[in-house]
């Protein structure tokens, strides 16, 4: 995705995904694709955040609350993350589409 596009929608966890934290890590699998994932600290926050289905500016809110950072670089980084697990058939997404 080019930095000029934005993603719109509500976001929720694929079905059919096996999960174990590691620390603050998140190791993922999809049975249905018999692969295998890794979230970081942040990834793994979203992810939790994710529990209920949350759009970009949703998660975006959520984690400038929580971390030190500038809301455009934390959407922009949002919606680079949510964009690589929606390749990877770990997303679903309703009402998608760009901006």
């Amino acid at each position: 995705m080019n930095n000029s596009t934005k993603i719109c929608g509500t976001f929720r966890r694929a079905d059919g995904l096996l999960t174990a934290s590691i620390d603050e890590e998140l190791l993922m699998m999809s049975v249905e694709q018999g692969r295998y994932f890794n979230l970081n600290a942040v990834g793994s926050r979203i992810w939790e955040l994710l529990a209920e289905p949350m759009s970009v500016d949703g998660l975006t809110d959520a984690l400038t609350a929580e971390y030190d950072v500038d809301p455009a670089e934390a959407r922009r980084e949002v919606e680079r993350f949510l964009g690589a697990l929606r390749e990877r058939g770990l997303l679903a997404v309703d009402n998608a589409g760009p901006v």
